[in-house]
Formats: structure tokens, sequence, C-alpha cells
């Protein structure tokens, strides 16, 4: 039996359609084919950073007037594929890439900048930043499904891509485009054709155990490379009757080279990429054109060397112009097709309204307050992603998206705020350690539990247990007044051990253990997410005992009872070692009996921190001090110098007294590229005072060098110190120190 012409190719076409991969999206029709000519198909292999090649090959094919009717791409050949059919050039791209921070990129923990006044606060206890949840009723721990959850690179994309914004059938994008995913559950392939283009990508480029999977539809979506690296079946389905393929998938690794799990782990990914690929490649027509540029070394996370990847894709182009040049279009038809292609694009849209999605346990409203974004105006991506920030700030959230959509024909957006997975209870851990080589050696161990979205208004409740030398118990509520989360009530109850050193002519020749036991209720206002302001009232019960040492005249047995006020900020981009920014504090409180404080006297601290940076090297001046006033302050609240950083070289709090001031300038030098774990080499300079009355000219100086680690269990610092006078130690620190 013979079939028309017309009739034939409607049955190829349903026979390719049966054997695809599941399809989300419609076939695509293309007005090029209007013009007769063979329509043009680009298919983009994944490679991680090796795919910036394909920015290269993109420039030959402009200058060569080669029209791309479809692309289909997977992975980083979905990226670069993706923000092409959006209507970028590849100059356009080239430097998008050159701008991109892809580090940050690969970074999931939100700016500091951006992270709530509270989040802030815990930095300085709580040194580890994984945080799993916990199953409270269960006791099981929960973790999430990939180090990244690609909430950067996700608004990335999304504000390269704004020109398209309203288009969610990307047969309607100014280049028809797929992107290829995994189906995680079944283990198919996922050739994803409408929706959200930019959680499209990132679905396609979600690798296994480095990315979380994405959701989408119902599916739960890992890269595209496992099961269709180089999607060529992908573009012909779509029509394309010649194909541009350019595959840059990641080579194996020789044998010799297989030295851990990790190189191990990444050979296995590759066998399953390369196994697909080759499969692909197979059926390569004699009019499809294969481009594979030389790589050589280049490696899936080389992304510095993301021009010289660039440039071998040009290279490889470049060298075969002539077949190119078969399927090129003269300067009139090249800018007939421009023309369209460009027509497909438009302005921002009008946004009239802003919706919030979300399935934590919080008021909407709370969330839609947060975010400043007028209404009446064009789609600002850049607002979008930093009320976004301010949203992801807040520690509560896997994953927060916008995608603009459209109701009674009028353009809004809508933003989806999902919770983690493993919330809304976590596990938070801290650790400091101290060693000075002679056998001084402090050791603590903390680990909190934080409940979060406790109510509409966002409380929470956090449980602090320490174990080592300065055992610790601490709970608190913390409870938001309103919907803004302006004013907050904090109530609290702890109970802590600590030692207090008695020193004569610079010789420790006793040891305190002090107790104390209290609770405390504080009311305040967070002042957006750089500073709060709280005012509140601490009672306590204080006790001692000898641990070392001949006994002394020390009395330490107390009843406190203080009101109190302080003001914070804090804007520094990294706790442990910043490059800039500034923090300080006032603390002052009113000792009364009237308040069931045995004394009465008033105290007040300060304490302020500016971060200058050049380059690498970041210089850090700051100042601290207190002061004992109307009234005389007993021993557990003397102030106390000694140690790294407050008087190096001085034993740690060898001196105390009612009174102290300290300047100092801290300076250190980044020495490696590493983001996973920076070290640094620095220095510092020291002058302080302390006693019953601070006179500067009875001072100390003082001064340090150290080499410092920005590891995963908090920053460590290893060095030594000296001090006026001939003192000097070795210090090894793993916590907190300035």
């Amino acid at each position: 039996m013979r079939f028309p012409g017309i009739a034939r190719r409607i049955i190829v076409v349903l026979a390719l359609a049966c054997l695809a991969a599941p399809v989300l999206g419609a076939p695509t029709s293309h007005p090029s084919q209007a013009d007769g000519r063979p329509t043009v198909g680009l298919v983009l292999s994944g490679g991680g950073a090796r795919g910036v090649a394909h920015v290269g090959v993109l420039r030959v094919l402009e200058e060569m007037q080669v029209p791309v009717d479809y692309v289909a791409g997977t992975s980083m050949g979905a990226i670069i594929g993706g923000l092409y059919a959006s209507g970028l050039s590849a100059d356009e791209i080239a430097r998008a890439i050159e701008n991109m921070d892809w580090n940050a990129m690969f970074r999931d923990h939100p700016d500091r900048k951006d992270r709530s006044f509270r989040r802030k606060s815990e930095d300085r206890r709580l040194l580890v930043k994984a945080q799993p949840g916990l199953d409270f009723r269960t006791g099981e721990l929960k973790l999430p499904l990939g180090f990244i959850e690609g909430q950067r690179i996700t608004l990335a994309i999304k504000d390269l891509t704004t020109q398209v914004a309203t288009v969610s059938d990307f047969d309607l994008l100014p280049t028809p485009f797929r992107a290829v995913a995994t189906d995680i559950g079944t283990g198919q392939a996922v050739v994803l054709g409408s929706g959200d283009l930019a959680l499209s990508i990132t679905a396609s480029m979600a690798i296994p155990g480095v990315f979380s999977p994405t959701r989408l539809d119902g599916r739960v979506l890992v890269d595209g490379g496992i099961t269709n690296n180089l999607p060529m079946d992908v573009a012909r389905s779509m029509g394309a009757d010649i194909l541009i393929v350019v595959d840059i998938s990641t080579p194996l690794h020789p044998p010799e080279a297989l030295s851990n799990p990790l190189i191990i782990t990444d050979q296995l990914t590759s066998i399953m990429t390369r196994s697909n690929t080759e499969r692909n490649l197979a059926t390569l027509s004699s009019r499809d054109i294969l481009i594979v540029p030389d790589l050589g070394d280049i490696t899936s996370v080389d992304f510095e060397r993301a021009q010289d990847a660039k440039e071998e894709g040009y290279r490889a182009a470049d060298a075969i112009r002539s077949r190119l040049a078969a399927i090129s279009l003269a300067n009139g038809d090249y800018q007939r097709w421009r023309n369209l292609r460009d027509s497909r694009t438009e302005l921002p849209p009008m946004i009239e309204f802003i919706d919030i999605s979300t399935d934590v346990r919080l008021d909407p409203a709370i969330l839609r307050d947060k975010i400043e974004h007028p209404t009446g105006h064009r789609l600002e991506p850049g607002q979008m992603d930093r009320d976004i920030g301010t949203l992801y700030g807040m520690g509560l959230f896997e994953k927060i998206s916008y995608q603009v959509v459209e109701r009674d024909g009028r353009h809004g957006v809508l933003v989806n705020a999902r919770a983690k997975r493993w919330g809304p209870d976590y596990l938070q851990f801290g650790m400091d350690l101290e060693d000075d080589f002679e056998g001084d050696t402090l050791f603590n161990l903390r680990v909190a539990y934080l409940r979060t979205a406790m109510n509409s208004l966002g409380a929470e409740w956090r449980s602090e247990a320490t174990v080592g030398e300065e055992p610790r118990l601490f709970t608190g509520w913390y409870q938001p007044l309103d919907q803004d989360q302006l004013y907050f009530v904090h109530p609290t109850a702890s109970w802590g051990k600590r030692n207090v050193n008695v020193f004569e002519d610079g010789k420790r020749v006793a040891e305190y253990r002090l107790t104390e036991y209290g609770l405390g209720l504080a009311a305040g206002r967070e002042l957006g997410t750089w500073g709060e302001v709280r005012a509140g009232y601490r009672r306590s019960e204080i006790s001692s005992s000898l641990r070392v040492g001949e006994p002394s005249n020390l009395d330490a047995d107390y009843s406190e009872g203080v009101a109190f006020l302080r003001f914070e900020v804090d804007e520094l981009d990294n706790v442990n070692f910043p490059t800039e920014g500034h923090w300080g504090f006032v603390d002052y409180g009113w000792h009364r009996d009237a308040f069931g404080d045995d004394g009465s006297f008033d105290q007040l601290a300060y304490g302020a921190d500016i971060v200058l940076t050049w380059d690498r090297l970041t210089v850090r001046p700051g100042i601290s001090g207190g002061t004992s006033l109307n009234g005389t302050a007993p021993v557990s609240r003397l102030f106390e110098l000694g140690g790294f950083l407050r008087l190096s070289g001085l034993e740690r709090n060898e001196l105390s007294g009612e009174d102290y001031l300290l300047v100092r300038t801290v300076v250190y030098r980044r020495i490696n590229k590493s983001e996973f774990l920076p070290v640094y080499f620095g220095g510092s300079v020291e002058y302080g005072s302390i006693g019953d009355d601070v006179d500067l000219q009875d001072g100390k100086a003082a001064g340090s060098l150290f080499l410092g680690v920005d590891s995963v269990i908090g920053p460590i610092y290893i060095g030594g110190g000296w001090a006026e006078g001939g003192n000097g130690t070795g210090f090894m620190f793993l916590g907190r120190r300035f």
C-alpha cells in the first residue's frame, strides 16, 4: 500500500513521537519552514564548564549566517541553548558567563547580607554550616537530597531570560527549545518543552548527589546526561532536517587516575553519559554536522577556564566553515530570519499583582510584606532577586522561585516558596577547641535543636546544650509580635559553668569554678537584616568553688538582677573571615537591689569592627571596651583580657578588672583560590589596658601571626602571639576569634 507524501510524513512524525522520551510540551511548528529551506537543529551536549565551548560555536554560526531553527540541549547544553533560544546572541551569552560568579552559583546558602538578623546571630556560636533535619517524633535524621539546591543559578537564568518571561510554551520562544532531564523515579528521559524555562534548565543540570532534584509536574528530575546527553533524536522530532551536533562530553579518566571514591563516581557517571552519547552519534546522517572541540584537560568544574573553552569551541566550528557555508543564508534571507526571531522577544511585562504560594506554616502575608517589588511597574529582575534573597535568608525554605503568570488579562508574579524537605526541625552544631601547646587545653562541643515556624507569626524554639570545659544548657522561645516580624519577645532560661582565673604577677595561682543559672525576658525590634535593639531583665544565681590552686579572697557567690538595653549592628559578609562590612554593639546594664541584685552598679560594654579589602588583602581595625559605673562589680562580672587577639601572648583571660579598653588591627590575605577551603595568612597588632581604672599609659602592646582556614566545621587558627614584657605563646584554635 502506498501513501501520499503528506500522509507518509504524518506517519513518520507519529512514529518518531512514539519512540521519543516522554515530552512535556507540544510538537513544534516554526515559521522558518515556510521559506522552503531545510530546517536546522542545534544539539548541545552536557559537560559542565566544558559546555562554554558552545558559545564559541554559536559565534561562528552567527558569523556564517547559519539559521538555527530548533535547539535541544542537556545540562550545560541546556543552559547555553536555553539562553540562545530566549533571544540572546552569542556575545550576550559570553558576557553573561564572564560576569557570572560560578563559585557563588554553586553555593546554596544565602548571602549573609540577606539573612535575618536572628540567623546571623547564630553564626557566632554554631559554627558548622550543615543543618540536618530531625524528626522529633521518630528521632530520624533527615538530610537534603543534594549539596546544592540550585537557588542561585535558577535566579540567574531568570534574570537573563526576562525578555521571554511570559512564555510558557517553549515553541513560542524566539527559537523553539527543548531541555532534557531524567526522571529519577523511572529512569526515563524527560523532554521539557513547556513550563518555567529557568526551572526546566535547572532540572536538566541537576547532577544527582550534587544538586537536589527538581520537582516538576509530579516528576522528580535530575541531570539529563544520564539518559540522553546528546539529544539528537529530540531535535529531529522537533522538525529539524539537518543537525549541528556539538559534543563536549567529559572523557573517561585513565585507569591510573582512579585514585579516590569521588573520581570513581565521576567515572561511572561519565561511562553512562558516554554510552548514550555514542548511541546518538551512531544516527548521524551525511547531512548532519558534528563539532567536537578539543578541550584537552579542561574539566567539568574548570569554570575559571571558561574563556579557553569558548575559544576551543570557536576554533572547532571555524575549522568546518566550508560545511557550514552549505546551510548559511544570504544577507537578506538571514536578516529576515533574525527579524522573525527578534520579534518573539518583548519588554518585561507590567506586574499588576504579586502572590505567594508556600507550604510553610506561616501567614503568607508575612512573606508578601517582605517583597518590595512595586506593582504597576515592569518586572525588575534585580529587585525580585533582592526580595527572594530576603525570603531565602529566613532559613525556612529549600528553594524559592517566581514565575510570571496571567490572570484575567493581567500579568503578575507568583512566588513559590517551598519548605525544606528536611525541616522544620533542625540540629545545629558548634565546637570550641583551644590549645597553647603547653598543656592548657579547652574543648567544648555544642549542639542545638531548633524548631521553626511554630505558629502563623513564625515563632521559634531553640534549645542548646554544651558539653566540655564550659558546659551550658539553654532554651528560649522567640515570638514575633507582628506581621512584619519586626517586634518580638524572647523569654529564656539557662544554666552553665565557667572558670575564673586568679593571677598574681602574671602567674595563675588559682582557678575557680562558677556555676550560674538564670531566667531572662527580653523584648525588642529587628532593624531590617542589619541590626537589632532589645531591652529586658535577667535574674541569675551564681556560686563558686575552688578548682585549682590555693584559696584566695575571691568571693563569687552572687545574686544578680539586672535590667539591660542592647543595640547591635552586623553587616559583615562573612562572620569568620569577612572581606567587607562592619559590626558593632553597645550593651548597658542596671544592677539594682530592687531588681534582686546583691550590689548596685551600672556596666557598659561596647565594641566595633570595620572591614576593608583590597584585592585579597583585608584590614580589620576594631575597638572594644567596658566600664563599671556607680558602684563595684562582683568578680563574676569583671572584664577579662588575654589570649589570641585579646592581647596575644598572654594566657587566656589572664587579666581582669572593672574597666578595660582594647584596640587592634587584624590583617589577613587569602592565599588560595578554593571556595570550599579558603586559607589565609595574617597577623595582628593590639594594645589594651585593664584594671579598676583604665590608664592607656599602663597598657600592653601585643601581636600575633597566624594561618587561618575557613573550614566546614568552623574557623581554624594556628600561630603564635607575643605581648609586651617578653610573654609569648603558641596556639591552635577551632572556633570564633574575631
